[in-house]
């Protein structure tokens, strides 16, 4: 009789599980891109997903709760397309000034996409851990440099974030203002005390 290998049968799972969820977020990202939350399902997620209902269930407790996953997905993706470009750049506030003035751009140009992360800011688990903990890298770095007056690593992640997040929310309901990205931007620098103003490439 074959010995039975348990840690592999539970990494097979774990595959599974994780694949499962995938296609789930994959289906649900396709159907709220074309109409709004109100208009999405479960039945319609687990059609597009060609999942069980039941299997719906296991991965999320609501539509609200699937929707802020595929925010935050969407989000992280954009973090890391964003990436490349960061490397290239030795100076925090810089980095930082970049990946805020990026966000708010793509959250102007495609408001579904805004919504998303919007929605998936309000989720009861944190927000974007992997942006944060990009964002808080550059913090404490700026804070080591004393380019910043802010002296709370965390503090000021919630400044910038909260800023993006609030700002984000208000052109979703009305028309931004043409400089709204930079002028957005000069507000975060300001918040945290950077003395003079970061680079937006």
């Amino acid at each position: 009789m074959a010995k039975i290998d348990l840690a592999r049968r539970a990494e097979i799972g774990r595959e599974r599980r994780a694949k499962t969820r995938s296609q789930i977020l994959e289906a649900a990202a396709m159907l709220l891109a074309e109409r709004p939350l109100a208009a999405v399902t479960v039945d319609s997620v687990v059609e597009a997903a060609g999942v069980a209902k039941g299997t719906f269930y296991y991965h999320f407790q609501s539509m609200d709760e699937l929707a802020a996953a595929v925010g935050e997905r969407l989000a992280e993706s954009f973090d890391e397309l964003l990436a490349p470009a960061m490397r290239e750049m030795p100076d925090p506030i810089a980095r930082l000034s970049f990946a805020f003035a990026k966000f708010l751009d793509k959250a102007i140009a495609d408001p579904a996409w805004a919504r998303l992360v919007v929605q998936s800011s309000q989720s009861p688990t944190e927000f974007g851990p992997g942006i944060r903990a990009n964002l808080k890298t550059d913090i404490a770095l700026a804070i080591a440099e004393k380019r910043v007056t802010v002296e709370d690593v965390e503090l000021a992640a919630d400044i910038v974030m909260g800023i993006w997040l609030q700002i984000t929310r208000g052109a979703l309901e009305r028309r931004p203002a043409a400089n709204l990205p930079d002028q957005a931007l000069d507000a975060v620098l300001r918040a945290l005390g950077v003395p003079q103003k970061g680079t937006r490439n």
